[in-house]
């Protein structure tokens, strides 16, 4: 009995050791192509140097409707440092998806569904799904959920504390600090 207790003990050590290290390695996102609502393409690729947030999310979903306005607000407030990509995951018709951007007032890229867009950057359980991924192109944190604004800005001034701790003669004098 005390040999399986050990034994038990043990690879419960040995797999939380390993979720921690695998927690602290950062996904990089491979590159892939997508068009958006109005048929421009677009490579995943260009966006790096930036924050991306990736927000999946469906027309019909409340949550997601819900989180629009902290999403627009965040591609307007940090619209220099900040790339929000809307992929849309409901297959709304193009059409149907442009009146509904109109109508809702969103300010960022809309993607409509794509086979290259549905999984490039994880597996999608529901939505809203959002990615956050960093200006290195690495996958920084992942939620499922509506996401609210201080969450979004937590990744930013993360950021900014990680940068400025590198460079001390750093003085943050923007909003995010």
């Amino acid at each position: 009995m005390k040999l399986i207790k050990g034994a038990f003990a043990l690879a419960v050590l040995l797999t939380t050791s390993l979720t921690a290290v695998a927690a602290e390695q950062k996904m990089p996102v491979q590159n892939f192509s997508f068009k958006d609502i109005d048929g421009a393409s677009h490579q995943f690729s260009e966006y790096k140097g930036k924050w991306v947030i990736v927000n999946y999310w469906a027309t019909y979903c409340g949550p997601c409707i819900a989180e629009l306005p902290v999403l627009n607000s965040v591609a307007k407030r940090f619209k220099d440092k900040v790339v929000i990509l809307g992929m849309e995951a409901g297959e709304t018709p193009t059409e149907e998806l442009k009146q509904f951007v109109e109508q809702k007032k969103i300010a960022y890229p809309v993607i409509p569904t794509q086979d290259s867009t549905m999984f490039a950057l994880g597996l999608l359980y529901g939505v809203p799904t959002t990615f956050v991924v960093n200006p290195k192109g690495e996958i920084e944190g992942t939620h499922m959920g509506a996401v609210s604004s201080a969450m979004l800005q937590n990744y930013l001034r993360a950021d900014n504390k990680a940068t400025a701790s590198k460079d001390k003669d750093t003085h943050c004098t923007s909003d995010v600090c």
